[in-house]
């Protein structure tokens, strides 16, 4: 990489920030007015996706369509809906934004399918390649037990009274629910690119398998958001001091997560409990690099991982909580959510392997094209 170069590269990363200081504009107009129905709203997600696709073939387009999705940021503010609904609405329409942060970050891609094809393959890190399809049978033993662990989770929360010591029953049980809807994610995911022969990068790792809180978030939990965050905040700061851009990024997750508390629950007080969840996380990552618990054995590791989270879960939990028992029914209703909750780890693990296989059919196309 020559000179000139590098301060390019830094110039096009603030569009990607001009995006997101457009949408929190807009968000937090006091004029806004929740008025849009929850169809509507995904109609317009569905627009955006496509749209954002369209726009980033060039370096102009990227550009508008960065901040055309930072803008649409702020349709969840403005949905009329239970929270539950709005919750998984801006967890959505972040994931168009995401892309065209990766893609105005990118050279420019000529081809539709092909930027698809870029996105699904974690910006060229791992391409998307095709397999024999199988059917996984360990996989979708792993997602039926897990989907049941969820279960017995919410049951318990359920069951367990919001006061006194129950609440470390309900913040340990719901604690459990948050692993077991990953490793669900994760069990997902192995079943579906097994029966489309696909090799795609997965949104979720197994964290509960994590051997320092470091691996945790940089490798195993919302991986994809976590790239995203490395290359936007952690890598520019690294050369003024780890520390800095380690405490930065974790800065940067806690604003993105007190929004996304407040856009379903309207207050501000425990979204900001939710933030600090994220601000405290630099410094177990800190004293471990300080204890070397990468050179511990595994087991040792996923305790001592386990137990910070744990302590620190809380603060994340209860937020979490109260924007699905919200939705969730009657307190003996346990199908309900467990059903929502199924079928969102469907849907999130479906979304990047029909875009990998459509990429992976251009790429076969390509090389019959070059064979003849």
């Amino acid at each position: 990489m020559n000179a000139d170069s590098k301060p390019q590269k830094r110039k096009w990363s603030y569009w990607p920030v001009a995006g997101l200081v457009v949408g929190i504009i807009a968000a937090t107009n006091p004029f806004r007015t929740p008025h849009i129905t929850l169809l509507a709203a995904i109609a317009v997600w569905c627009a955006e996706a496509v749209l954002v696709l369209i726009l980033s073939g060039n370096p102009i387009g990227a550009r508008i369509g960065v901040l055309l999705a930072g803008l649409l940021l702020a349709v969840p503010f403005l949905v009329r809906a239970a929270p539950l609904p709005r919750f998984l609405l801006i967890a959505f329409m972040i994931l168009p934004f995401a892309a065209t942060v990766a893609l105005v970050l990118a050279p420019p891609i000529a081809g539709f399918r092909a930027r698809l094809a870029h996105l699904c393959d974690c910006c060229g890190k791992c391409q998307a390649k095709r397999l024999p399809r199988r059917f996984d049978a360990a996989s979708l033993q792993q997602l039926v037990m897990t989907t049941a662990v969820f279960a017995a989770a919410i049951a318990t929360v359920k069951a367990a009274p919001a006061r006194g010591l129950w609440l470390a029953a309900r913040w340990l049980a719901g604690g459990i629910g948050a692993f077991a809807l990953a490793e669900m994610a994760t069990a997902c995911h192995i079943l579906l690119t097994a029966l489309m022969g696909l090799t795609v990068p997965s949104w979720f790792q197994s964290p509960y398998r994590s051997a320092s809180v470091g691996e945790f978030w940089a490798k195993r939990w919302n991986v994809p958001s976590s790239q995203i965050l490395r290359k936007l905040c952690f890598a520019p700061l690294a050369r003024h001091g780890a520390g800095l851009a380690l405490f930065t990024t974790f800065l940067v997750s806690a604003i993105a997560h007190v929004l996304f508390v407040y856009v379903p629950l309207g207050r501000w007080r425990i979204s900001l409990i939710c933030g600090a969840f994220f601000l405290v996380q630099p410094l177990p990552i800190a004293a471990e690099r300080w204890m070397k618990v990468r050179r511990w054995r595994p087991g040792a590791g996923r305790a001592w991982t386990l137990t910070v989270l744990v302590i620190t879960s809380p603060l994340v939990v209860e937020p979490m909580l109260r924007i699905f028992e919200r939705s969730w029914g009657a307190p003996d209703n346990v199908l309900l959510p467990t059903s929502v909750a199924l079928g969102f780890v469907i849907v999130l693990g479906s979304i990047p392997v029909l875009a990998s296989l459509a990429s992976a059919q251009l790429l076969v196309k390509k090389s019959i094209q070059g064979y003849t």
